[in-house]
């Protein structure tokens, strides 16, 4: 039933095609905030510090071959928002790799459970957004194709 309400919720959101316009970190920001209102939640705010750990994190994932929560370092998260110099109360983090556009990665986190739990935390208020393309990627072991996009959003309350 919760992953038919998130089809249902990201077939609303997509049905009308291309909605929003601009970079895929700005896309991704318009259409989780498009969902937090219809669940009546506030808008997330832009965090640099935020933008700068999911940055680092997507880069690290295409650079390095992996797909994980927990970076080639061992790290968590909360480690790589620490990292950046955020102090939290709250976070999460959605990761995603092989959508090739933001309306896929909203479509496939609002379709399951625990992404669209993190998006739609009304206790979250800032967050960043990060894509990275790397296009020489190759399969990560157990895939048969290159994801060549990686995605992170990290939420978070100070």
């Amino acid at each position: 039933m919760a992953k038919a309400l998130g089809l249902v919720l990201a077939a609303a959101l997509f049905a009308a095609g291309p909605m929003f316009a601009g970079e895929p970190e700005a896309q991704v920001l318009a259409a989780v905030n498009k969902a937090r209102s219809a669940a009546g939640c506030g808008a997330l705010t832009l965090n640099p510090k935020l933008t700068a750990a999911a940055k680092a994190h997507a880069r690290a994932m295409a650079e390095k071959n992996f797909f994980s929560h927990t970076g080639k370092d061992g790290s968590r998260f909360t480690a790589r928002i620490k990292r950046q110099g955020y102090r939290y109360s709250a976070a999460a983090e959605n990761i995603a790799a092989g959508q090739s556009s933001a309306a896929r990665v909203m479509q496939d986190w609002l379709a399951s459970a625990g992404h669209r739990k993190n998006m739609l935390d009304c206790g979250l208020s800032e967050t960043g957004i990060a894509v990275v393309y790397q296009p020489d990627d190759k399969p990560i072991k157990g895939q048969k194709y290159a994801m060549k996009y990686y995605w992170v959003e990290v939420f978070a309350a100070p």
